[in-house]
């Protein structure tokens, strides 16, 4: 029996149920840079965990979400507001039994949002994110066998980097982290 990678499509939901419902400060400041677009978005109010939760899109409209289980939004505007795309990125099979999954995070934003006022100074928006992100996952439990780390030894793809949107109305950053996943399979056999 061979890894059939069963956990692969609950960990995205996983992990954003864990930083929707971390009460660490990091998640807070996470959750308010999504919420308000605005330079002072830190000094609004908090979100409660069902506000958080309800940013997640499931299905029908995307503009009225911010975060995303997938690579692929439809009609969600990143030059008005501020977006999270989760997804696995690359899976790459090392072993029978196990594989490692990267996961993408990408955070989308309008050019007039790349600024945010963090402990009195103006900070980029996606540095900010980046930081955010691996305070809350790096070393974290999310269903695979080990922990989501950001490490070059677990995979070549574990890295952060600046993308460019459309280059004239929205910007944002890539973070890729890796976890490996893993099980025993199902013996499903092709013969009597």
């Amino acid at each position: 029996m061979y890894n059939s990678l069963a956990a692969l499509p609950s960990i995205p939901y996983r992990i954003m149920e864990y930083l929707a419902t971390s009460d660490d400060p990091k998640a807070d400041i996470l959750w308010k840079m999504l919420a308000y677009s605005d330079y002072d978005a830190l000094d609004k109010p908090s979100l409660t965990i069902s506000q958080r939760l309800a940013m997640l899109w499931r299905t029908g409209k995307q503009d009225d979400h911010s975060v995303f289980l997938t690579n692929l939004i439809e009609d969600a505007i990143a030059e008005s507001k501020t977006i999270v795309k989760i997804y696995d990125y690359y899976i790459h099979a090392k072993e029978l039994y196990y594989s490692t999954v990267v996961y993408c995070f990408d955070c989308l934003y309008g050019g007039q949002m790349s600024l945010i006022k963090y402990d009195g100074i103006p900070v980029n928006r996606g540095d900010l994110f980046i930081n955010c992100i691996l305070t809350l996952l790096n070393g974290v439990e999310v269903g695979g066998v080990g922990k989501l780390t950001f490490l070059d030894d677990l995979s070549r793809y574990n890295a952060a980097r600046s993308i460019i949107g459309n280059s004239k109305t929205f910007t944002g950053v890539q973070l890729y982290l890796g976890v490996n996943v893993g099980d025993e399979g199902v013996d499903q056999g092709c013969g009597a």
